[in-house]
C-alpha cells in the first residue's frame, strides 16, 4: 500500500517537473521575444511600454524554476576542485553537509521572500496594472522547490555508499 503511493508521488513529481521544464523554456522564449519587440518597436517609434515589465515577470519565475531545474539535474557549479582529492567518505560526508547548508539557506529565503511578498502587494506595475507581489513570488515559490529537489539529492546522497562515490560522474 505505502509502496503504491510512493510510486505515485514519484510520478506526480516527475509530471511536475516535465511541466516546469516547459514552463521555464516558455519563459525563456518569451523573454527573448517581448525584449526584441521592445526593442524593434522603439526602434520604430512606437515603443511597448508594457513589454520590459512582462519581460521582468518572466525572468524573475525563470530564474528561480531553472535553479530549480539545475538541481534536479545536478548541473550546479560544486566545489569538487577542493572535494576530489579527499577520500570517498570524507566526500560524501561534505556533500550532505553542503546540502543542508543550501537548504537552510533556501529556507532563509522563503521566510525573507514570503515578507517581499506581503510588502509587493501594495506596490503595482503600472504597465501591467498587477501587483508586484507576482514578481517577488517566485522567491519562496522557488526556493519551496529548490528545497525539495535538493532533499532528494539529499536522501540520494545518504544512501549512496561511499565506495560507490563519485562513480556517476
Amino acid at each position: 500500500m505505502l509502496d503504491r503511493r510512493v510510486k505515485k508521488l514519484k510520478s506526480l513529481y516527475w509530471k511536475f517537473a516535465k511541466l516546469e521544464s516547459a514552463l521555464a523554456s516558455f519563459l525563456l522564449i518569451s523573454i527573448f521575444l517581448l525584449v526584441f519587440l521592445s526593442a524593434f518597436t522603439r526602434t520604430l517609434g512606437r515603443p511597448i511600454n508594457w513589454a520590459q515589465d512582462a519581460a521582468l515577470v518572466a525572468f524573475a519565475w525563470m530564474t528561480f524554476l531553472g535553479s530549480d531545474l539545475a538541481i534536479r539535474n545536478t548541473r550546479l557549479i560544486g566545489i569538487e576542485v577542493l572535494t576530489k582529492h579527499f577520500p570517498k567518505v570524507i566526500q560524501k560526508y561534505l556533500d550532505i553537509i553542503f546540502k543542508i547548508i543550501i537548504i537552510i539557506f533556501l529556507l532563509i529565503l522563503i521566510r525573507y521572500g514570503y515578507v517581499m511578498v506581503i510588502t509587493g502587494m501594495k506596490r503595482t506595475i503600472t504597465t501591467l496594472g498587477i501587483s508586484y507581489a507576482y514578481v517577488t513570488a517566485s522567491v519562496p515559490v522557488g526556493a519551496f522547490l529548490m528545497i525539495i529537489s535538493t532533499s532528494i539529492r539529499l536522501v540520494e546522497s545518504i544512501k549512496k555508499p561511499a565506495k560507490k562515490w563519485g562513480e556517476d560522474k
